[in-house]
């Protein structure tokens, strides 16, 4: 078995990041349409077809994130970088779970969203996400 090295560690690293980074920006004005229906109790006034893409986008986003989590797991991570790298798998595995709620909360067949569930989908997304951004600056730490 070849042994693993910064080398081939890295750009698995880098490339799940920068795709994470960029399915975030592509679904974030969807999101924001949603927060904003959400918060003035307008959800049934949105155009069918459009709550029906975001809520496609967010599907696709997160098939997006549940690829890249594979990605980390098949990684072949250096010894030195073995316990960083399983607190960035729990975290980035969270930030998926989390997305995958918020996905399920828009329900397209009554164009309605579980308030409670896309809430706390949002806060857990969060959460998930500050704990993966400071696992990357660690692991990136070390390899400086």
């Amino acid at each position: 078995m070849k042994k693993a090295t910064m080398a081939t560690y890295m750009p698995v690293l880098s490339k799940v990041i920068e795709s994470t980074e960029k399915m975030g920006e592509q679904m974030n004005p969807g999101f924001e349409k949603i927060r904003q229906a959400v918060d003035t109790d307008a959800i049934a006034k949105m155009v069918p077809a459009e709550f029906n893409d975001i809520q496609m986008e967010f599907t696709d986003g997160t098939e997006q994130y549940q690829k890249n989590l594979q990605q980390l797991k098949q990684a072949a991570v250096p010894a030195r970088l073995i316990g960083k790298h399983r607190n960035l798998l729990a975290a980035y595995e969270a930030y998926t779970t989390a997305c995958a709620a918020m996905t399920a909360s828009l329900k397209i067949a009554d164009q309605t969203v579980d308030v409670a569930a896309f809430n706390q989908a949002e806060k857990d997304q969060e959460a998930a996400m500050t704990h993966v951004s400071n696992d990357v600056q660690r692991i990136m730490t070390m390899v400086m």
